[in-house]
């Protein structure tokens, strides 16, 4: 009877193992497996005291997973690093540093590992619940970018300060106090030298085209928007951003500046926020696609005041 409750127990902890080894898509749980065959062969030479050891050490290492595993550290990463270019493909690297800061494939379109994680962040930054909503985001989002002024961030690196100007002489702007670490940051995107005292990042407000690319691929993973709708406005945000600017720096300044100033300065720790260390992967890294993908690289034209189109 014992043995039988043991084996029953070392089935549980195996299969859970397994599948939180395999959600987690990461090598350090895969580790355990020797775990688990000591107890498989320890039930089966009628030692199941002992198998009790490697059953115990197996269900603390998963639950150790769904713990640590969500708090990996940003990680750049990719499904494929051979595959061949594309305009989803493109497209997908604009909104990178959301993903890079989960540890999650950047190139992959429809995660459903995420499904739980989109429902939640797309009700809470926007008020996305359903397929409805999601469209009219869309829409307010692409009306908004196209429809209101150029703004330009001036970052005064003397004082570490940075506002928003409109060049048109609008009304005042946002204004936010920059730690020494976002100022160096800053700087170093722009690729200013060491006298330069003021920077300005132009546009920068069309960074906001990465929550676009968000909302694509948080619809394609919660089945709100089909593939070709997904398609069409990735294709339709890489055609708009190609024409905006020049390269993929112009568009990493425009990203810092912008998530700067939509967080409100963000954390004292600048490290200690995960998109911000993202971003700063990105920018760095030899292997990121801010650096690897050509920036005018042929894509598919799109009419840019095409709708995205409900499925019947």
């Amino acid at each position: 009877m014992f043995t039988a409750v043991v084996a029953f127990m070392g089935l549980l902890a195996i299969v859970a193992w397994v599948v939180v080894a395999w959600a987690s898509h990461r090598r350090q749980p895969w580790l355990l497996a020797p775990l688990s065959g000591l107890a498989v062969v320890l039930v089966g030479l009628g030692r199941p005291g002992w198998a009790l050891l490697p059953i115990i050490a197996l269900a603390a290492g998963s639950f150790a997973e769904l713990v640590i595993g969500s708090r990996e550290a940003p990680t750049l990463r990719t499904k494929d690093t051979d595959a061949p270019l594309s305009t989803e493909r493109w497209a997908a690297a604009v909104a990178a540093p959301f993903r890079v800061a989960l540890a999650e494939p950047w190139d992959v379109v429809a995660r459903p590992q995420l499904r739980r994680r989109y429902r939640k962040v797309f009700e809470l930054e926007w008020g996305v619940t359903d397929r409805e909503s999601l469209l009219t985001t869309v829409d307010r989002l692409w009306n908004e970018l196209h429809t209101g002024r150029s703004t330009d961030l001036l970052v005064d690196l003397r004082t570490g300060t940075a506002r928003s100007r409109d060049p048109e002489g609008g009304g005042p702007g946002q204004s936010i106090v920059l730690t020494t670490g976002q100022a160096q940051r800053m700087r170093a995107v722009i690729g200013a030298d060491e006298s330069a005292e003021t920077i300005v990042i132009g546009a920068y407000q069309w960074w906001k085209s990465a929550h676009l690319v968000r909302l694509a691929c948080g619809g394609a993973t919660l089945d709100w928007l089909s593939p070709v709708e997904t398609q069409g406005l990735l294709r339709r945000v890489a055609s708009d951003l190609q024409r905006r600017y020049g390269s993929w720096d112009q568009l990493a300044a425009a990203f810092h500046a912008g998530y700067l100033l939509w967080q409100g300065g963000g954390s004292e720790d600048a490290g200690s926020d995960r998109v911000w260390t993202a971003m700063g992967l990105l920018t760095t890294d030899p292997a990121s696609p801010w650096n690897l993908l050509p920036w005018d690289m042929p894509l598919e034209r799109v009419t840019t005041g095409e709708k995205t189109e409900a499925r019947p």
